[in-house]
């Protein structure tokens, strides 16, 4: 009876702080954060791990959707705190310069999902594997135009340059058109403006279900049945694995007892069918990291991608 009467009031602390979440989602509706965002509130409500949950979709830039965030935890106090959801483009902006914050200046709380990327042409394409496109770039790296859901220098420019310079060839050397959006740039590929497309695999998945695109290669460390389990560059010889992570983060302000209520929701969250459902669905790949060990892989993450941002010249 001692046993039950702790847990009842464990999860009467879990509650009391969190049973109304307001999330802001850095970005527009449809894409991967607002995607991810929203079935992870699904999760939980349908758990029961919270009584309501609501988005609020901030776009034109991570920057605003930043400062609009750690200004609206100024307003707020105590339970009433927001969370923000983001991304492996927090870090990339940050060492570019784009915008003047950090994931220091947040309360990492926890990942979520791991989003692999993955190279796709047009079901109409010649190419019949990733060797083709590499054989293509190598003999012209002029003669194929790659699009992409974000700047150049960004996360899937990025992912394009990791694969490309473990085949060898010079990534500063191939044309590389940049998208508002992996939406927009799947447009662009059946469009044919571009003639291979770098993007994510959430973005991706109707236009493969429809037979519209084929998926040539992925950067998963397992291949994804959710797009019909194209090879991995492991599985052709090239030793690259890269993921866009998306996790959830608090203010600053936040304190730990705050922080370690909802890391213990996200983990309850993770243990659900409705969860695991959509990670098969949506090919994602689950991220189990939180509190301490988040912070710890947010700055390993900055020490990668600087690196490869130097060699590749997107950074100085």
């Amino acid at each position: 009876m001692r046993h039950v009467f702790i847990l009842a009031i464990l999860f009467a602390g879990l509650s009391s702080f969190a049973d109304r979440l307001h999330v802001i989602i850095p970005a527009g509706p449809g894409g991967g954060l607002d995607g991810t965002a929203r079935e992870a509130g699904r999760a939980m409500q349908m758990a029961e791990l919270v009584e309501s949950i609501s988005f609020e979709n901030v776009s034109g830039g991570g920057g605003r959707a930043m400062g609009q965030f750690i200004e609206m935890a100024e307003r707020r106090a105590g339970a009433d705190l927001p969370l923000l959801i983001n991304s492996a483009p927090l870090i990339v902006r940050s060492l570019q310069g784009l915008f003047p914050y950090s994931f220091r200046d947040l309360e990492p709380i926890a990942a979520l999902v791991a989003d692999y990327g993955i190279f796709v042409v047009r079901d109409d394409d010649p190419a019949t594997g990733w060797q083709d496109i590499l054989d293509r770039l190598k003999e012209n790296p002029r003669g194929i135009v790659v699009g992409g859901g974000s700047v150049r220098g960004s996360l899937d420019h990025i992912v394009l340059a990791l694969a490309l310079d473990a085949a060898g060839i010079d990534p500063r050397r191939v044309r590389y058109l940049p998208y508002d959006g992996g939406g927009k740039a799947v447009l662009a590929l059946l469009g044919g403006e571009v003639d291979l497309l770098t993007t994510g695999v959430g973005e991706t998945t109707p236009f493969v279900d429809s037979g519209e695109v084929r998926v040539l290669a992925s950067t998963s460390p397992e291949r994804i049945r959710a797009i019909g389990a194209p090879p991995t560059l492991r599985d052709l010889g090239y030793d690259v694995v890269f993921a866009n992570w998306r996790g959830v983060f608090g203010p600053a302000s936040m304190d730990s007892e705050q922080r370690d209520g909802h890391v213990e929701r996200i983990r309850s969250m993770r243990q659900t069918t409705a969860w695991q459902e959509t990670l098969e669905r949506r090919g994602w790949g689950s991220l189990d990291v939180d509190g301490d060990e988040f912070t710890q892989f947010l700055t390993a993450q900055e020490e990668q991608f600087g690196s490869v941002m130097r060699k590749l010249g997107f950074i100085r």
